[in-house]
């Protein structure tokens, strides 16, 4: 008959015990997953720099209400943004389109930015017409790479129209 094979293995010591191995590696998996998570938070943290915003979000409704008014005008904006890179000035080129999809003057345009994790260094700048109707345009820095949130805004006697977008400013080139 065959002699049953006798186990040799020493589990005293503990790094050559399975399971310690196995509960050192999901140890490391779980601390090298939470490093990351804090790290992106943050790098990607935008922050929280609006003082009112229990008062903004019961102004819900007239949010949305703006919103639809503004898609009943059926205006249009085609913005011409290049790329921005930190400490670069660009050109902002704006065309404003009628429901008709024909261009048209209005009073002011205007671009403000904001920087959601600074409120320091949020502004606005004003588009000058270039002479062709319905054509806008404006020179302007934005001075950290980072997120940036742009609103465009233009009027014309008392309608008013506005579009906002996040933008991401790249390292200097």
């Amino acid at each position: 008959m065959s002699e049953a094979k006798q186990d040799t293995r020493n589990w005293s010591v503990a790094w050559k015990n399975p399971f310690v191995i196995a509960w050192f590696v999901i140890l490391i998996i779980v601390l090298a997953v939470n490093f990351f998570m804090v790290s992106m938070a943050i790098v990607t943290n935008p922050g929280l720099v609006v003082d009112d915003f229990y008062e903004q979000g019961k102004r819900m409704d007239v949010i949305l209400a703006e919103q639809r008014r503004m898609e009943q005008m059926g205006w249009e904006l085609d913005i011409d943004l290049p790329t921005i890179h930190e400490g670069k000035p660009v050109d902002l080129k704006v065309k404003i389109l009628d429901e008709n999809g024909r261009s048209f003057n209005v009073d002011t345009a205007i671009m403000y930015f904001y920087r959601p994790s600074n409120r320091d260094l949020d502004g606005q700048t004003q588009l000058e017409s270039t002479g062709v109707v319905g054509n806008y345009q404006t020179e302007f820095m934005l001075p950290l790479k980072g997120k940036w949130d742009l609103i465009m805004e233009v009027t014309k006697g008392e309608e008013r129209y506005f579009v906002g977008r996040p933008i991401w400013v790249k390292d200097p080139e």
